[in-house]
Order: C-alpha cells, then sequence, then structure tokens
C-alpha cells in the first residue's frame, strides 16, 4: 500500500465530551453533529462521555441521527456539588441562610457562611464542577487506549473535565490532541483561583497539538494572552444540519402559527438570553411604545426558551406586558424552524462586550440558515462581521437606546411599505453545514498527525 493509499484509510480518533446526546445542552448539538459527519472526511470517531441518569433532559431525535455503528463508551461520574444540597438544608434548619424575602439584611453569620461556601467551592470545582467525571473518564479512556489503537484524541469543552482528561490521557499515551474551547474561560472574581486557572489553562494549551475555537477573535485573544502559535489555532464556528430543514417549507414564511397570530409584526428570540445580553433593548421597546403608542397594534415580541430574570423581569414590566410574551422552550426543532419561519424578524441578544468580542451564539447559524431577516442587538465581533458579511439584516449596539428605536421603526415601516427584506445568501450561509465543519476538523486532525510524523 502507499503512503497516498494509506492516509486514506479511515484513521480512529477518541472524541472525549461531558456532554452527548441524547443529553439536552447546547453543546450536544455541535458534538453529535461532529461526530456523525467526521466518517465523511476518513475519520472514525469513538465518543467517551457521562452515563444517562434519570431526570436529564433527553432528546432522542439528536440520538437517532447518529451512525448505527458508533461507539459511544459512557462512564459514571461524581457529582461534587451534592453536599451542597443538604448542608444549606441543614443550616436553614437552625435557622441560617436566610433568604433576601426574610431577612434583607443577611446576618453577619449568614455573611460568613456563604463566603466559606464559595470558598470551599473555589477549591473543590477545580477546573469547574464537572471534576468528579475525570477519575472515571480517565480509567475508561486508559481502558480504551490500551485495547485498541487511536491516530490523535479530540476533546471539547465546556465543561472542563473532558480537556483534563485528555491532557492526562495525552501525558500517558502521548497520542496528538486537539482541545476544542467552545467559549472561553471568562476570568473567575478570586484572584488565587484567576491565577490557578491561567495557569493551568496555559499548561494545557501548551500540551495540546492543535487549539480549536469558535470564533477569530477568540483565536486572537489565545495568541496575545498566552502566546499559543497562530499555527496551532483553528477557526470551526457552529453550524445548522441541513436535513433539518428538509422537514420545514421556506414558503410558509410569514404565516400564522400558534405563536404568531395575523395582523402583527412578530419578533421572536429563541433559546438562552444570558445576563446583559439584551443590553437596552426592552427598555427602547417601552420608550418607542410610550411615544408611539400605535406600535402596541404593530407589534409582538416573544422570548421562547429561557430568559435570564433580568431580561424577564424587563420584558414583563408594565406596558410591554401586553406587547412581550416569554413562551417555554420548544422540544421538537421541526417546530422552533416553523416558529421561526413564520416570525418577521428574528431577535439574537449578545451585547455583553466579552460575549461579542470572543463568542458567538450557536443560533446564529440557524437564524441565518432560515433566510429570515434578522435584528442583532450585539457590539462588535463575529456576530456583527457575519451579519454584514452576509447581508442578513440590521445590528444596533446594544446601549444605543436611540439607535435600536430607530431600527424597530425602519423595520415596521420595511414591511408597511413592502419593501426588499435583508435575507442571508445561501452561498455565504453553505459553509456552515455540519458535514463542511467536520470536513474541517478532519483536516486539523490530519495535519496534527502529520506534523508528528
Amino acid at each position: 500500500m502507499s503512503v497516498a493509499q494509506a492516509d486514506k484509510r479511515a484513521r480512529n480518533v477518541l472524541v472525549l465530551t461531558y456532554d452527548f446526546p441524547p443529553r439536552r445542552t447546547s453543546a450536544t448539538y455541535r458534538m453529535g453533529n461532529l461526530a456523525r459527519h467526521l466518517p465523511s472526511a476518513q475519520w472514525q470517531p469513538t465518543v467517551l462521555t457521562i452515563e444517562l441518569r434519570p431526570g436529564d433532559l433527553q432528546e432522542a431525535e439528536q440520538f437517532e441521527k447518529l451512525p448505527q455503528g458508533l461507539r459511544i463508551e459512557r462512564t459514571r461520574f461524581w457529582e461534587v456539588g451534592s453536599w451542597e444540597t443538604s448542608a444549606s438544608r441543614a443550616v436553614r434548619a437552625v435557622g441560617g441562610l436566610q433568604s433576601p424575602q426574610t431577612a434583607p439584611r443577611p446576618s453577619l453569620v449568614d455573611r460568613g457562611l456563604r463566603r466559606l461556601a464559595a470558598f470551599v467551592r473555589s477549591c473543590l470545582y477545580f477546573p469547574d464542577f464537572t471534576v468528579g467525571w475525570v477519575p472515571f473518564g480517565f480509567a475508561r479512556g486508559w481502558k480504551v487506549l490500551r485495547a485498541r489503537r487511536f491516530d490523535a484524541m479530540f476533546s471539547s469543552e465546556p465543561p472542563r473535565s473532558a480537556s483534563v482528561v485528555a491532557l492526562l490521557l495525552k501525558i500517558v499515551f502521548k497520542v496528538p490532541w486537539v482541545m476544542e474551547l467552545m467559549d472561553p474561560w471568562y476570568p473567575p472574581k478570586r484572584p488565587i483561583r484567576r491565577r490557578m486557572e491561567r495557569w493551568f489553562l496555559r499548561f494545557m494549551l501548551r500540551r495540546a497539538d492543535g487549539v480549536v475555537v469558535m470564533t477569530e477573535g477568540h483565536g486572537r485573544d489565545l495568541e496575545e494572552s498566552f502566546h499559543v502559535p497562530s499555527t496551532k489555532i483553528h477557526v470551526i464556528p457552529n453550524g445548522f444540519d441541513e436535513d433539518d430543514f428538509r422537514e420545514v417549507v421556506p414558503s410558509t414564511a410569514g404565516a400564522s402559527t400558534e405563536m404568531c397570530a395575523p395582523g402583527y409584526l412578530h419578533f421572536s428570540h429563541f433559546g438562552t438570553v444570558y445576563p446583559r445580553n439584551s443590553g437596552r433593548f426592552f427598555p427602547a421597546l417601552a420608550d418607542l411604545l410610550r411615544e408611539r403608542p400605535e406600535m402596541k397594534d404593530r407589534i409582538r415580541v416573544h422570548l421562547v426558551g429561557f430568559p435570564d430574570e433580568n431580561t424577564r423581569r424587563s420584558a414583563l414590566q408594565d406596558g410591554l406586558r401586553e406587547v412581550v410574551e416569554v413562551r417555554s422552550f420548544i422540544p421538537e426543532h421541526a417546530q422552533a424552524l416553523r416558529e421561526m419561519y413564520a416570525s418577521h424578524c428574528l431577535l439574537l441578544f449578545w451585547g455583553d462586550p466579552e460575549f461579542s468580542r470572543l463568542a458567538a451564539a450557536g443560533k446564529t447559524y440557524v437564524y441565518l440558515r432560515t433566510g429570515r431577516p434578522i435584528l442583532a442587538v450585539t457590539g462588535q465581533g463575529t456576530i456583527r462581521e457575519r451579519m454584514e458579511a452576509a447581508g442578513a439584516g440590521w445590528v444596533v449596539d446594544p446601549e444605543d437606546t436611540a439607535a435600536i428605536k430607530n431600527t424597530l421603526c425602519r423595520i415596521v415601516e420595511h414591511y408597511d411599505r413592502k419593501a426588499a427584506l435583508p435575507s442571508a445568501g445561501p452561498d455565504y450561509v453553505a459553509q456552515f453545514r455540519w458535514d463542511r465543519l467536520a470536513c474541517d476538523l478532519g483536516r486539523v486532525l490530519d495535519e496534527v498527525v502529520n506534523r508528528g510524523r
């Protein structure tokens, strides 16, 4: 067999991830789709992950998409935070740790207990709350690597335990390792913990043979802050599954559904709204409705999923309750897509400066694939760049109340005049298909393996 023929044979990669289908977390969509399509890039994955437990939110649809022959190694794990519930219950039984509603000014003892608990968490949950998987994941990884030859390892975080398991296996077995950071390591408040995390991340980045990030901004940050060579960093963003869209007919765009009743312009946000990411959108909307009361009969805003408490409070304040609706998460992906198509404009809240600079919401790529107009409330960063490159809609600064109001008025005028609406170009969007992104990952794995020959 020639070298060229040998290079074309399927190689084996051990994929380490805490979250994997059918568990329903944001990370499982990425990991499930990459594992599903890696064989087309001549890489055969074996997945090392945690066992399923009663009470886990699950999405069978994602699991059913996986190849029949995919090997999945599931292990036990220790929930290191299990002590907190019983400990707090015991303290409350003797009158401690009272809630802010019953004790607006906490006692000196309560303040001391909370500080002690924060200190214990800071020491025990390192590098994060999933550290209890590390011994089990390492033991199973040892067994798997001893039983079978693997050409490379690929770990994905958060949570961070997968990277720790991969690091330990790398030290023992010397297998080429690609470390994926879906999110940056945002610095914790405690200075000692901050220094520990920074040292540990630097150590892992040095030991990894390749580093995958979601955005160019995160890659530049690793280069500048940790002196990671640019040749070691690879940007593979999140994406979308083209098969999901075959079930949904785009011609239903703007059609009424259970959520989007006729007679209104519907603005919809899907998924999680993280703290500080909605910026001044809801105060701006409240101002607009006071200045132009007729807009109450034109606009409806839907938050579908998990808004943070401040966003929920802002969205349901007086003056917005008849316009804004908070709806529960839609578990069926096809139904969620139908509601996206029925919406006149998709909302994307990514206003925290650090979020917008270093990360990008996974829903961005699903939004782009729908071709529906998007209003992105965000600062400088990847989402702004993607929106501008795709011609997908409008981008406003999260703290610019006037700009948010003016943009909302412009969107309403667009529909009133039946003007042409912005829509992401299909050729641009196609690069974010999961099958193509899996091929990009395959090339990264090829590179680290060939470099080590």
